[in-house]
């Protein structure tokens, strides 16, 4: 587990004349994915390099995702509407008493959220553009910071996974939110979200099948793949 977490990077660069991209591992060996936006071709990709293909000339790069700055920008406002309704709602409907999360025996981790955290786990290079977790780090600093929850541990304005403990292994429970503001705790059950997340991919995926366009349907097809349901049918965010 500890060789395969030290695998892990991000990278991040921009330049005015190229842009912006993102780097970050696949499951594939010796693959990544790259998320970006072209200045020269006023464009939003996405797309998959295959690193074991060191030949001049030869193709490495698979692009599933290809969108006109136009188009791109026009579905993020779009998009954003929607999206900022559904997460709102979705968070004031799960308002939760605290005695009720500590009578389950909820456990969160809290070093997760310290400022030890990055310190301790990410090395940064390259002025930041590039995290990798440490050589050195120590996994037990993690370990030793789950604990059943107590109030206090709530900081103001986070969030944290909660966990049970079930035959000796921690399962996800769900997702607990805390807000300065409105002084309350929220949580939202590990079904719950997944739904909601599906929702989403759902209305991602009828939006740009209303407006397809022949640079986005490898996109479009993966998402099918992994969307196969009735609720396809759905107008879900549909305009």
């Amino acid at each position: 587990m500890i060789d395969e977490l030290r695998k892990l990077y991000l990278r991040f660069n921009y330049t005015d004349e190229k842009g912006f991209i993102f780097n970050a591992p696949t499951l594939k060996e010796g693959e990544h994915i790259s998320i970006g936006f072209d200045n020269k071709k006023r464009q939003f990709n996405v797309h998959f390099t295959d690193d074991t293909i060191n030949e001049l000339g030869a193709k490495r790069r698979n692009y599933v995702f290809t969108l006109s700055a136009f188009r791109f920008f026009l579905f993020l406002k779009r998009f954003e509407l929607f999206y900022n309704q559904s997460i709102l709602n979705l968070v004031l409907s799960s308002k939760i008493n605290f005695g009720k999360l500590k009578k389950h025996k909820l456990i969160i981790n809290t070093f997760m959220t310290s400022d030890e955290a990055e310190e301790k786990l990410i090395h940064k290079r390259k002025n930041g553009k590039h995290w990798k977790f440490r050589e050195s780090f120590d996994i037990d600093i993690i370990l030793e910071n789950y604990k059943y929850i107590e109030e206090s541990d709530l900081s103001n304005n986070s969030f944290y996974y909660a966990y049970k403990l079930k035959k000796n292994n921690l399962s996800v429970q769900g997702i607990i939110y805390k807000f300065e503001n409105l002084n309350s705790i929220y949580f939202i059950p590990i079904k719950k979200w997944n739904r909601f997340m599906r929702q989403m991919a759902i209305a991602m995926y009828n939006y740009f099948n209303t407006y397809p366009t022949e640079e986005t349907l490898p996109f479009r097809q993966l998402m099918y793949e992994r969307l196969k349901h009735p609720y396809l049918n759905d107008e879900v965010g549909k305009e």
